[in-house]
């Protein structure tokens, strides 16, 4: 099995995309890659831009050769409508979904799904709702959680995680649990194993709003025991690394996993490059270079007519 990540907070975007491949399949999760509208009270800088555009069309390519794509939930880091990425991507694929109207919120069920799934129209080969089921390609099986909360505030929605095993080894996505603060975010980890596991990480950056001291510590000390229990790789990249403070927030987990031997990066060290926190340093961003900017209108157009 071999594991790709494509775009990610440590890469220059808000973004989970991964790949993932086996002898069997190709599998292209959660394509879809955004920027925060607002940071420390500043729009996105230009070079946010120029990345989010660089990872979108690096996507665009991957997807040309993919069998299968998973959609966790409908936020916009993680599914993208045609927006930014052509629906084109969805073309003759197997998709498995996140059930769009049960255990949802309501942003997400009368807006953002329903728009998605008008867009992809008959695009796919199939869509299938994953919550809860499992698929079997050749030596590799696709296991899917029930949905999950969207970290300890379930008014975010839910997403589905997703275990992929090879015979050879498990990797789980755990998509948007913010670091797991809840017993139900171990549940599915505890059921699959896995060796390598992708996991987002806390708010810790809006530390005091969205996310409570008690809910930090939970979501830490769960993280330790995940990787207690036999992994060798832990990518913690997303939500965590839109904090500048998110070395000393993951210490505690480093600290366990060396104890352990398990190997604990962000994405971009996994692709042995320094992270490149954009969003994180949007204000010395705009100090260096005055210079906003906003997603070019029409992208998704753009990059599907420079493939003609």
């Amino acid at each position: 099995m071999k594991v790709t990540p494509l775009a990610f907070e440590s890469l220059g975007v808000r973004s989970q995309a991964t790949l993932v491949e086996t002898k069997d399949v190709r599998i292209l999760i959660d394509p879809a890659v955004s920027l925060a509208p607002r940071r420390y009270g500043l729009p996105p800088h230009q070079l946010e831009v120029d990345k989010l555009i660089e990872l979108a069309k690096k996507i665009y390519e991957i997807s040309k050769d993919i069998d299968i794509i998973v959609i966790t939930h409908y936020h916009y880091d993680h599914h993208d409508p045609g927006y930014v990425i052509p629906i084109e991507i969805y073309s003759n694929k197997m998709v498995f979904i996140k059930d769009p109207t049960n255990n949802i919120n309501n942003s997400q069920k009368y807006r953002r799904a329903p728009k998605f799934l008008r867009a992809l129209k008959d695009t796919p080969r199939k869509i299938e709702i994953a919550d809860g089921k499992e698929f079997v390609f050749g030596s590799t099986k696709l296991i899917f959680s029930n949905a999950v909360p969207h970290g300890a505030d379930e008014r975010l929605g839910y997403v589905i995680q997703l275990g992929i095993n090879d015979k050879d080894g498990t990797v789980l996505f755990t998509s948007d649990i913010e670091g797991a603060p809840k017993e139900q975010h171990l549940d599915f980890t505890k059921k699959i194993s896995p060796n390598f596991i992708i996991i987002d990480g806390p708010l810790s950056y809006l530390l005091g709003r969205a996310l409570s001291e008690e809910d930090l510590d939970k979501s830490i000390k769960n993280m330790e025991s995940i990787v207690k229990n036999g992994l060798q790789y832990a990518i913690i990249d997303h939500h965590v690394l839109r904090d500048l403070n998110y070395e000393n927030v993951l210490k505690p987990v480093k600290d366990v996993a060396k104890d352990f031997g398990v190997k604990v990066i962000s994405a971009a060290e996994y692709l042995g490059i320094e992270p490149n926190l954009l969003e994180a340093h949007r204000r010395e961003l705009f100090k260096k270079e005055n210079k906003p900017a906003t997603i070019p209108r029409g992208l998704a157009k753009l990059l599907h007519a420079g493939d003609n």
